[in-house]
Formats: C-alpha cells, structure tokens, sequence
C-alpha cells in the first residue's frame, strides 16, 4: 500500500507506505540552504501535530489497523548539483503530547 498526498481537514500527510508489517506516514521536507537548520530542522512543533492529528483521520478510516506504526521524515537538501537525500525512519513520536 503507498499513497501519496493524502489530504484531511486537518492536514496532509506526503506518502503513507508500509516496510514491511509498519505503516509509515512520510514528510517529505526540502531546503536549499542550510541557514536555518536544514529540512529537518523545518518540521516545527505545530507541523509535528498537524502530521498526528492527519495520521489520526487515516487511521480511523482504516479496515485493519496496523499493529505498528512510525512517523518517518525525506529530508531534500539542494545546496550541490545533485540533491543529498536522507530517509529518517522514526523521526519523532506521536505519543508525545499534542
């Protein structure tokens, strides 16, 4: 299962994939300057919770729950010819409060 773009009243999420049994929910974050911190860097709080709460309308819209989940992050940066690319699987978790 991939899905790209998947949009909520709440937010969007960029790609839901699964790797093996866990279901993913991907941010895809560019930049191309590292000034302020890079595309990490640019996922702020309220973005984290905007992610959750999307992650939250996709799961209740779910037939079988997956018994695994995690918040990974692409981060894009374009500051050479070719673009340097970073998976970060578990970027942060959504047990934190929101």
């Amino acid at each position: 299962m991939h899905q790209a773009n998947v949009r909520f009243p709440v937010g969007e999420i960029d790609l839901v994939a699964t790797e093996g049994p866990i279901l993913c929910f991907v941010e895809v974050r560019s930049t191309s300057s590292l000034q302020w911190g890079g595309p990490l860097a640019s996922i702020t709080d309220r973005k984290r919770r905007r992610l959750i709460r999307a992650a939250h309308w996709y799961l209740a819209r779910c037939r079988h729950r997956p018994e695994q989940m995690r918040f990974d992050v692409v981060a894009v940066s374009w500051q050479h010819v070719r673009p340097t690319v970073e998976l970060v699987r578990g970027a942060f978790d959504a047990s934190e409060p929101l």
